[in-house]
């Protein structure tokens, strides 16, 4: 199946092999790393540059799109529990999962086999909830979340405000993580909407004891209007720009913050 999968991105994206790319989560204005999240691309052979899934992904089907996330897991996992034997590093991983794969009979199963294979606790793995499809209103969405949140994983809803990602999802969900996207986030200075759009859903995040992250932060400016605004974890252009693990393995052994000022 898997071959299946990368076969078919080689024909959208050209011939070459998968790899991943991890973006930090930072604490602000502290610069520590506390989480990394995870993206899948494909590094073609004919081209330097490393290919984003949205590019492929539309054109897999359901049973691709599942193998595809079930390997990036296993790969992330595998990889950061190297990454965090060697610097020590306590924080967690994301991983981006398609709202319709929430109710994959097998979904908690082989995520259950992949953390007890690589001996990484459920808490340090959370699963991002794409906002590109709808949830499905399936029997099985509802017992695979409480079975993956009752194992200790935590959910998170990417991109909150967009696409199909409501209000209604932080109710069925019960997400541990809300990411406001780049839209809301920016241009905070200028856009009063955006200022009280950030404002309320802080305000709403704390009432609900969820975390809340801010996507897309780009200037020192913006991390100070998101600051303000009571955001405390970031991510984004200013924090570092997706990279191979290894990279920040070195980073994170040297000094394990980032520093933006």
């Amino acid at each position: 199946m898997e071959r299946d999968v990368f076969s078919e991105i080689a024909i959208h994206a050209g011939t070459g092999s998968p790899s991943l790319a991890y973006q930090p989560q930072v604490q602000y204005p502290s610069g520590e790393i506390v989480g990394l999240e995870v993206l899948f691309r494909w590094r073609a052979d004919t081209a330097p540059k490393r290919h984003s899934p949205l590019t492929f992904l539309p054109r897999l089907s359901p049973s691709q799109t599942s193998e595809l996330f079930f390997w990036v897991v296993d790969e992330a996992v595998s990889e950061a529990r190297v990454l965090s034997n060697w610097t020590g590093w306590r924080g967690y991983i994301s991983v981006n999962i398609e709202a319709d794969q929430l109710g994959d009979p097998d979904l908690v199963r082989r995520i259950d086999q992949v953390l007890q294979r690589n001996q990484w606790p459920a808490n340090r793995l959370i699963m991002e909830v794409t906002e590109r499809r709808p949830i499905p209103v399936f029997p099985s969405v509802l017992r695979n979340i409480t079975a993956l949140q009752q194992a200790g994983i935590l959910i998170a809803m990417d991109d909150f405000g967009e696409g199909y990602a409501s209000f209604e999802y932080l109710k069925r969900l019960s997400p541990a993580h809300i990411k406001i996207p780049a839209g809301f986030t920016t241009e905070l200075n200028t856009d009063v909407r955006n200022q009280e759009i950030v404002r309320s859903l802080v305000a709403l995040a704390q009432r609900l004891n969820i975390m809340i992250v801010a996507e897309g932060v780009e200037t020192q400016e913006n991390a100070e209007a998101l600051h303000t605004l009571g955001l405390r974890v970031m991510q984004g252009y200013l924090f570092g720009e997706p990279r191979e693990l290894e990279d920040w393995a070195q980073f994170l052994k040297q000094t394990g913050k980032i520093t933006t000022a």
